[in-house]
């Protein structure tokens, strides 16, 4: 396995990782206000990533290489943006929400770019 499959695989099982020790700093704490930030990171991360990355593997062949690098590159950047985002909001730094904002529009442009990727590249593969 090699490129951007690799890659979305990879940070996907660290978001995993991550995503699981905030949960069990929550479950530990029994303070579960980090629950969005929580879910964002394993639904995000470590669920779509992978996804991501087990797309690129099977039709990677098929993708224009520029437009699967964009992608990675704007997800990635988004989820650490929301990522701290969320955190910062939920500990009642309120002043931080356009940056959870500005990442969840900058993770919805990487979508975007993904489908259409992905449904041209699933149509035309057999």
């Amino acid at each position: 396995m090699s490129g951007i499959a690799k890659w979305f695989m990879t940070t996907a099982i660290v978001y995993g990782l991550l995503g699981m020790l905030l949960g069990l700093h929550m479950a530990i704490t029994q303070d579960h206000g980090q629950r969005p930030t929580h879910a964002h990171i394993m639904v995000i991360g470590w669920v779509s990533f992978f996804l991501f990355g087990l797309f690129y593997l099977h039709f990677g062949q098929s993708v224009r290489q520029w437009l699967a690098v964009m992608h990675f590159v704007i997800a990635e950047v988004s989820l650490l943006g929301l990522t701290i985002g969320l955190w910062l909001l939920y500990s009642g730094e309120t002043q931080y929400e356009p940056v959870a904002a500005i990442s969840s529009i900058g993770y919805a442009v990487s979508f975007l770019i993904f489908a259409m990727v992905a449904i041209p590249t699933v149509w035309t593969n057999r």
